[in-house]
């Protein structure tokens, strides 16, 4: 990771950055690193997050890794300890079954408005998103079928309109979808993923709003399984 660029101070003047800018832009920085090290695995969970060292390998201060350490722990990504220091968070059973009943309701929702506002060009954008879902998921290329995933969701989210639900959904999503793209065996299930949003994708489409709700409970409910497993797993080789 290249140390984050400093900006100049004062340099409001004459259309540039202020300091409050240049902070926001540091702790944005931030932010997207440590999330990219935490929803890929590159940081484990339960690891220590040392501020210190976060900010000497971003080439700033502790401020804006503070800042950003403090907005993942409300996404529910790092919790922090009895003694202040932040961790990478674990998920549990419970918090994963309340994550899950929450994507399945909200899902619907932006599905079945996404549905009744859809163009020809969006029927496309859909179409290609799920093609694209299907070759990844067939090489077995995760980041590939993450990235198709989630243009998928961005355009329904859009289309929804619902700046509020679409951020929860966007947050809850990630919170859960890292186990579940961690998974060892997920070559198979990314392939009946894809058929799912297939499913959805031509459910929306021909406006069959009837069959959305199970659509998305079947992929909701598959996603829920799966991670409830891994849990269980971790749990056995932990001790827990």
């Amino acid at each position: 990771m290249k140390p984050l660029q400093g900006l100049r101070a004062g340099a409001g003047r004459g259309g540039g950055m202020t300091l409050t800018d240049e902070n926001h832009s540091r702790v944005e920085g931030a932010y997207e690193y440590l999330l990219g090290e935490i929803t890929s695995f590159r940081v484990r969970t339960g690891a220590p997050l040392s501020e210190n060292r976060i900010a000497a390998q971003l080439g700033i201060s502790r401020t804006p890794v503070r800042e950003a350490l403090q907005r993942l722990e409300k996404e529910g990504l790092v919790k922090r300890s009895d003694s202040a220091r932040f961790t990478v968070s674990q998920l549990t059973p419970q918090e994963a079954n309340e994550a899950c009943d929450m994507l399945e309701v909200l899902d619907t929702y932006i599905a079945k408005k996404a549905a009744s506002l859809l163009s020809p060009d969006d029927h496309e954008v859909l179409r290609a998103s799920v093609d694209a879902m299907r070759v990844a998921a067939a090489s077995g290329d995760r980041a590939a079928w993450s990235e198709a995933d989630l243009a998928f969701h961005r355009l329904l989210n859009g289309i929804a309109g619902n700046a509020l639900v679409s951020e929860t959904v966007k947050e809850t999503r990630r919170r859960v979808q890292r186990f579940w793209l961690h998974a060892a065996s997920l070559q198979s299930r990314l392939i009946d993923c894809s058929d799912e949003h297939a499913v959805l994708a031509e459910a929306m489409i021909s406006k069959d709003y009837a069959a959305i709700e199970p659509a998305v409970k079947e992929h909701i409910d598959h996603m829920r399984e799966r991670i409830l497993d891994l849990l269980a797993a971790a749990a056995m080789y932990i001790g827990e």
